[in-house]
C-alpha cells in the first residue's frame, strides 16, 4: 500500500474517535494511533493551524493520509464515514 494513514484521537471517551476507528477497521484500512493528550499544546496547536487551513473546525479524531509515492498529503477532522469509504476504494488493487 502507498498510503500511510495516521489517526490522532484525544483520550477518554471521544465518540467520533471510536467511530472512526470501529470505521477504518471495518474497512481494513490500516493505520498508526496517536493520542494527543491534552497537555500536548505543541500537537494541538499544529492541529488547529491545519484545521484551519482546512476551513474545519478542530474536532478530533483527524485522519491524516499520505501518500507514500508522491508525498501528497490530504485529511480531515471529525467522523466522515463517505472519507473513509471512498479512502478504502483508493487503496484497492
Amino acid at each position: 500500500m502507498s498510503k500511510l494513514v495516521t489517526l490522532y484521537t484525544k483520550p477518554g471517551s471521544c465518540g467520533q474517535c471510536t467511530a472512526t476507528i470501529r470505521a477504518l477497521n471495518k474497512a481494513e484500512i490500516p493505520f498508526q494511533e496517536i493520542v494527543v493528550n491534552p497537555s500536548d499544546k505543541e500537537s494541538i496547536d499544529e492541529l488547529r493551524r491545519i484545521a484551519k487551513q482546512l476551513g474545519e473546525s478542530a474536532t478530533m479524531p483527524y485522519v491524516l493520509v499520505l501518500d507514500r509515492d508522491t508525498e501528497d498529503i490530504k485529511g480531515w477532522f471529525g467522523f466522515q464515514p463517505d472519507k473513509i469509504k471512498d479512502l478504502k476504494k483508493e487503496l484497492q488493487p
